[in-house]
């Protein structure tokens, strides 16, 4: 799934009776970088330097890609302190060039960053190492970092759909997820349908999926005469040797649907804005807690409330909401807002 950042909230009620307010939570884009640092400090009580942390682990970065850590040197003598040279060792790890020598002032502080670009799946081990004539030993922080081969997979769920019978002539879809299980980007470059009767919305080619993050798209079905129908979705994607398929059937009878209820309901739905940058967000529902769900809104919805008047009187259904970003990729669901129409 691009980590959290704050999180919009989604509210519903139902028109003609009062229900509580239940507020849920939806994952807004955020990247995140893969390797972390320790909060410790290297300080030693004699010593006039301190850095932090003292400890940098770069985890698992695959092959081929970098990424970096910034270290704080702080000053905490009372007078200035000289810092001659910096020097790091281990295969992969590399010093962005620092401009040393530099005098650091009491209280000053000097920033190092260290990268890590493993070139292969083994782990490495180094170390930061800062000299000044002012300490009776030089300074030193640990690095540790594992290469990891690229792995880019890409996954369906559900991994087939059936649609059952409905009527010929008649329009339905269901939500299917494509989730980027694997450890690097993917491009979605086409996605396509083998038979007429089945088609694919929301999805534009090109849009990207970081590790972990999923694209949400409609399969509609849309039998023309009765019998039975059956299909398949390709997905094909950068770096991914075969495209990825579900299976597709459904059935359609010359028997009408049957008509709506005449009671006019609505559920009115919520949510607070997502403080990362989003295009919009979908609105999503179901009737079982858990999914399937289907997303009820046509376009992208640009606000932040939705009305569904397309529901049952003495129907069940479960909500959900995602964001949107500009190039499609959406967040996963949120949790659910349950409500029970009145008959």
């Amino acid at each position: 799934m691009r980590g959290p950042s704050a999180q919009p909230s989604l509210r519903r009620s139902v028109s003609r009776d009062r229900y509580p307010h239940l507020l849920v939570c939806v994952c807004a884009f955020a990247m995140l970088a893969s390797g972390c640092a320790s909060a410790a400090a290297f300080k030693d009580s004699s010593a006039p330097l301190s850095i932090t942390p003292a400890v940098v682990d770069f985890k698992s970065v695959v092959i081929g890609q970098k990424n970096s850590q910034t270290l704080t040197v702080s000053n905490i003598a009372t007078s200035a302190v000289e810092l001659k040279s910096v020097h790091v060792s281990g295969s992969g790890f590399q010093l962005v060039p620092a401009k040393l020598p530099a005098a650091l002032a009491p209280g000053g502080k000097a920033r190092l960053t260290v990268s890590f670009a493993p070139t292969a799946a083994v782990a490495a081990d180094g170390a930061l190492v800062l000299y000044s004539p002012d300490l009776k030993l030089p300074l030193s922080v640990v690095l540790s970092g594992t290469g990891e081969k690229a792995a880019p997979a890409l996954k369906a769920s559900p991994a087939a759909v059936s649609f059952g019978t409905h009527a010929a002539g008649s329009q339905n879809f269901q939500t299917v997820s494509l989730r980027n299980t694997g450890n690097v980007g993917l491009k979605i470059q086409s996605i396509s349908v083998g038979n007429s009767a089945f088609s694919v919305s929301g999805f534009t080619p090109g849009v990207s999926l970081a590790p972990d993050q999923q694209l949400n798209l409609q399969v509609w079905f849309r039998p023309t005469g009765s019998g039975s129908w059956s299909s398949s979705i390709r997905v094909a994607a950068s770096s991914i040797a075969s495209p990825v398929t579900l299976a597709l059937s459904g059935a359609a009878s010359a028997t009408a649907a049957p008509a709506p209820s005449s009671a006019s309901h609505s559920v009115a739905l919520d949510w607070n804005a997502s403080t990362s940058a989003v295009a919009g967000y979908h609105v999503y529902r179901g009737v079982a807690a858990g999914g399937p769900y289907n997303r009820v809104n046509g376009s992208l919805v640009a606000g932040l409330a939705y009305s569904d008047s397309t529901v049952q009187g003495g129907a069940h259904y479960f909500y959900v909401v995602t964001a949107v970003e500009s190039d499609g990729g959406e967040s996963a669901f949120s949790n659910e807002v349950f409500t029970d129409i009145p008959n």
